[in-house]
């Protein structure tokens, strides 16, 4: 099977996955409650509320994820976790009214909203965690300063849009050299069986509408984590390299080519 072959018969399957496992409640007359297969950090389902005003369409989280951040001692409080708050949404193309995210689109644009808003909701459950011995640390800064450090040149926050029309957002991107290929970085906080699967459907959607030889590289916390062995054989298998945190020694040169 082809390369381009073997995406599109993952993507297929991902969205089959996807429509199959979506569940939809009308909670009133104009508001829907849809719950999906994706797990928040206390492993429920995460669920979004689809307003209708005629051929319009508002997505909400309702509040929740940021609440439930704050609840946890995790607020919105400092310059840089509102930049990072803010790049994450800017990537996925989500507002922020208050404590809710939001997006507006009409029917035609509803399942790529619809996508954006779960990814963003999955970034941020993702990136804003408590970290070592109950340190507020964002592991994204982390990783930054890990590239800063070594030479390793980077842009941040890059967006691209798949095969599919969705938007996907990296963390970094290595632009090419003469020694090697651009890379993409996508950091992992807490690594989790829906976050693997949504970046490997990610990359299968993106990689083959780049020119040129291109490569996706994760970086896992496995110092807060344990990083099963079938998460790091799922990413080889999709021809994607995961980083240990704690091995990420060993792949300066390779970053900084």
């Amino acid at each position: 099977m082809s390369e381009v072959l073997e995406a599109k018969f993952f993507i297929d399957s991902y969205l089959k996955w996807l429509k199959e496992n979506t569940d939809i409640k009308k909670l009133e007359n104009n508001v829907f409650e849809l719950t999906t297969p994706f797990l928040d950090r206390h492993n429920d389902y995460i669920q979004i509320y689809v307003i209708k005003e005629g051929d319009k369409l508002t997505l909400t989280d309702g509040g929740y994820t940021l609440n439930d951040l704050a609840m946890s001692g995790m607020e919105m409080n400092t310059e840089r976790r509102k930049q990072i708050l803010k790049t994450i949404l800017n990537g996925f193309g989500i507002s922020l009214e208050k404590e809710a995210l939001v997006v507006k689109c009409d029917l035609k644009t509803f399942p790529l909203y619809k996508h954006n808003l779960i990814q963003a909701i999955l970034a941020i459950n993702d990136m804003f965690m408590l970290s070592r011995q109950n340190v507020m640390s964002i592991f994204l800064e982390d990783v930054e300063n890990f590239l800063k450090a070594n030479d390793i040149r980077y842009v941040p926050g890059f967006s691209l849009i798949g095969k599919s029309g969705f938007n996907y957002r990296f963390d970094f991107v290595i632009p090419y050299s003469k020694n090697a290929p651009e890379r993409f970085i996508k950091a992992v906080n807490n690594p989790t069986k829906d976050i693997t699967k949504s970046i490997i459907f990610a990359w299968n959607d993106t990689k083959v509408t780049r020119t040129g030889e291109t490569k996706l590289y994760t970086i896992l916390n496995d110092e807060d984590n344990d990083v099963s062995s079938d998460i790091i054989r799922a990413f080889l298998e999709y021809e994607i390299t995961p980083i240990k945190w704690t091995e990420r020694k060993k792949y300066i040169d390779e970053l900084a080519a």
